[in-house]
C-alpha cells in the first residue's frame, strides 16, 4: 500500500472519532457547561507533558491576548453546540454545526476583502435553503428543535470566528503549541463559567467521567490531530470537503446506536447544505489554486 493511500485511510479513521462527538454527548448525563469544560480539561491534561518537554520555550505566547480571545471564541462554540444537542436532533446539530465553512468564507470577505465570487454564493444560497427545509420541519416543535437548530447554527458561526482570528497567531507559533494554548485557555474560561453558574464540577459519577474523557481523547486529540496531519500530505481542500462526512456518519451512528429516527426534512435540507458546502469549498479551492 503506497503512501498516500495510507493517508487516505488514516484520514477516515480521523473523520470517524469526530463523527463520535455528537453520540457520547447525547449519552452523557451532565449539564452542558460541565461537558465542554470536562473535555477541553482532560485535552490540555494529555498534552501537558509533551508541551512542557518540547515546547516549554513558548510558555510566554500565554501573554499574548489573542490566544485568549481565540479559546474565548472555542469556548463559547462547544457550549452552544453542546446545549443545541439537548434541544435538537443529533443529526440537525451536526449538519448545521457544518455550515461552519461558509461562515469562514463570508468572514474572509467582510474582513479580510476576499472576493465572494459566483460558485461561493451558489454554494451559500443552497446552504440558506436547506437550513429553511430543516426549520420547516420542526416547526412543528418551536419550542425545541428550532431554538436547538438555531444554537448549532451560532456554534458554527463560533467555530468560524475563531478559526478565522486563530490565523494571525497560527502564522507566528508552531501548531501544536497554538494548539495547546488555546484549549487551555478554553478550559479556562469553561471553569470560570461554571464556577459563576455554581455549577458542581463532581459527581457525575464514573461512567461520565469516561464520556468526557473519550471526548478528550477520541473527537479532540486523535480525529482534530489527523486532520491536522493529513494537511502536509493531501491538498487542504480534500481534508475540508472530507469533514462534510462527519454529519453523515454521525446521523447513521444516531440512527443505529440510540435509535434516532431522521425526518425527511432533514435529509431533503441536510443535502442541500452539504451540496452547498461542497460547491462553495471547492470553488474556494480552485480559485487559490488559479491564484498560486
Amino acid at each position: 500500500m503506497d503512501s498516500k493511500k495510507k493517508i487516505y485511510i488514516l484520514l477516515s479513521v480521523g473523520i470517524f472519532f469526530l463523527s463520535l462527538s455528537g453520540i457520547l454527548i447525547k449519552v452523557a448525563d451532565a449539564p452542558p457547561l460541565i461537558i465542554a469544560f470536562y473535555r477541553m480539561f482532560f485535552a490540555v491534561l494529555l498534552l501537558t507533558p509533551y508541551f512542557l518537554i518540547k515546547h516549554s520555550d513558548k510558555l510566554y505566547y500565554f501573554l499574548d491576548y489573542r490566544p485568549a480571545l481565540v479559546g474565548f471564541l472555542l469556548a463559547l462554540h462547544f457550549i452552544f453546540w453542546i446545549t443545541s444537542i439537548e434541544y435538537t436532533d443529533i443529526s440537525n446539530s451536526v449538519i448545521f454545526v457544518a455550515l461552519q465553512p461558509l461562515f469562514t468564507i463570508i468572514l474572509e470577505y467582510l474582513f479580510a476583502r476576499d472576493d465572494l465570487r459566483q460558485g461561493v454564493v451558489a454554494g451559500i444560497i443552497f446552504s440558506i435553503i436547506g437550513s429553511i427545509i430543516i426549520s420547516i420541519g420542526d416547526l412543528h416543535m418551536l419550542q425545541s428543535k428550532v431554538f436547538g437548530d438555531l444554537l448549532a447554527l451560532t456554534a458554527a458561526l463560533f467555530a468560524a470566528s475563531y478559526l478565522f482570528i486563530g490565523r494571525g497567531v497560527r502564522k507566528e507559533l508552531d501548531y501544536f503549541p497554538y494548539l495547546y494554548i488555546l484549549y487551555t485557555y478554553s478550559a479556562l474560561f469553561l471553569a470560570a463559567g461554571v464556577f459563576l453558574l455554581d455549577i458542581p464540577f463532581g459527581g457525575y459519577g464514573t461512567i461520565n467521567y469516561l464520556i468526557f474523557f473519550s471526548l478528550a481523547a477520541g473527537p479532540t486529540l486523535i480525529g482534530h490531530s489527523i486532520l491536522n496531519y493529513s494537511v502536509r500530505f493531501i491538498p487542504t481542500s480534500i481534508v475540508s470537503l472530507s469533514i462534510l462526512g462527519e454529519p453523515i456518519l454521525t446521523t447513521f451512528f444516531a440512527w443505529i446506536l440510540l435509535g434516532e429516527k431522521v425526518m425527511i426534512t432533514t435529509l431533503a435540507g441536510g443535502s442541500f447544505i452539504l451540496l452547498g458546502i461542497y460547491m462553495a469549498v471547492s470553488y474556494e479551492s480552485r480559485k487559490n489554486k488559479e491564484i498560486i
